[in-house]
């Protein structure tokens, strides 16, 4: 088990032991029933974020994770944005306020005021120092490209995930982002 793996597994105990407290707490505190009060709709937000946090460390695939974790780094900052283009679709740029994993690996960007989403199974990654270029095993679904402006290289994560290389849903991996970073 390397460093990454050894780390992913104590924040997986993390999250669980506290997804079992809030259930627990919203047992014992009967805040059940609520489901439209705003103190309700801002817990069931948290355990939704708890949800988030453990699926991306056990079930997305390690590039699309890679994404996410680097979007991480800068994720509300003004001075980092976000541009993408869906297709032929130029959309803009924004900053990314917040994502989620749900059921089936659906992820789910929420930059500006756009939630851009794709299935991270359905999709092929080609990386580039500053763009990621997602393509659709479905040739009938559009191209998603992101561009960002905080490279790969300054988010410290490129020797936790040198093996998005190797990974099979890897289509493409510019040779600066890992050159000489494997151990």
């Amino acid at each position: 088990m390397n460093k990454r793996q050894e780390r992913d597994q104590r924040y997986l105990e993390a999250y669980e032991e506290i997804t079992l407290v809030l259930r627990r707490c919203k047992e014992k505190y009967g805040l059940t029933g609520e489901e439209n009060h705003p103190q309700a709709l801002r817990f069931k937000t948290l355990e939704e974020k708890l949800t988030t946090e453990r699926r991306l460390l056990e079930e997305v695939s390690l590039p699309c994770r890679f994404i996410l974790e680097h979007f991480s780094t800068f994720m509300g900052k003004p001075d980092h944005t976000i541009g993408f283009r869906l297709g032929q679709l130029e959309v803009g740029r924004g900053i990314l306020n917040d994502f989620s994993i749900n059921e089936w690996g659906n992820v789910y960007l929420i930059i500006g005021n756009i939630r851009l989403a794709w299935r991270d199974k359905d999709y092929q990654y080609l990386f580039y120092p500053d763009k990621v270029i997602m393509r659709s095993c479905d040739r009938s679904k559009p191209e998603i490209h992101l561009f960002f402006n905080f490279a790969f290289k300054y988010s410290k994560l490129l020797e936790d995930f040198a093996e998005i290389a190797s990974d099979s849903q890897t289509l493409y991996c510019h040779p600066d982002l890992f050159e000489g970073k494997e151990e």
